[in-house]
């Protein structure tokens, strides 16, 4: 992993940057609220001038829990991540693929998205940050570290990463379950000592 790179927890303090970053209409208006208030009104609540995702996420950071990180790059914010103890993600028991897994306890950790600046994409960044976040978790004691894209891959759910880019690196399938278009695919690995940098 690049030194350059760095995950900056979100809290309160950071709430701003994280608000102008995921603000950018290339990101739908999630504000990284899928995985913990997502609902039969999501569509209009990402469409929603007033950015009730935003004010639930930071009603939630507020409170002291922590959604995932801002990716910083020589300093330069150009990416967050959604990734963190399981546990800070209460809807993915609900959610197809990541509903599979049977370990929900704060040593497994998850990768939920990766929303990267429209000027970073395409140079091998993804790679980077999911290193980072194994790093992070590792550091922490987890002994497990799960995704969950689509197969096939599809431009509306990228966020999620690519199941070759997590094939790469050492996730293998555990199990898949099918939405009528795509098949979420739960991804896991073992995480240990020599993962933390």
């Amino acid at each position: 992993m690049s030194d350059r790179l760095q995950l900056v927890p979100l809290t309160p303090e950071h709430l701003d940057r994280f608000a102008a970053f995921l603000g950018d209409d290339a990101f739908g208006g999630c504000f990284c609220a899928v995985w913990t208030h997502f609902g039969a009104d999501w569509g209009e609540r990402c469409r929603d001038p007033e950015r009730p995702n935003l004010a639930a996420t930071r009603i939630d950071v507020e409170a002291g829990r922590s959604p995932g990180f801002l990716v910083e790059h020589d300093g330069e914010l150009v990416a967050w991540t959604g990734s963190g103890p399981k546990p800070e993600f209460p809807l993915l028991r609900e959610r197809l693929g990541a509903r599979r897994s049977e370990e929900w306890s704060a040593t497994t950790w998850c990768i939920g998205c990766l929303a990267i600046a429209g000027a970073r994409r395409g140079q091998g960044l993804a790679a980077e940050i999911v290193r980072a976040v194994i790093a992070r978790a590792g550091e922490t004691g987890a002994t497990r570290i799960e995704a969950y894209p689509t197969d096939p891959w599809d431009e509306p759910r990228s966020y999620r990463g690519a199941l070759p880019l997590y094939r790469r690196l050492g996730f293998e399938e555990e199990a898949r379950e099918s939405d009528g278009t795509a098949e979420i695919v739960l991804m896991a690995r073992s995480v240990g000592p020599s993962d933390s940098r």
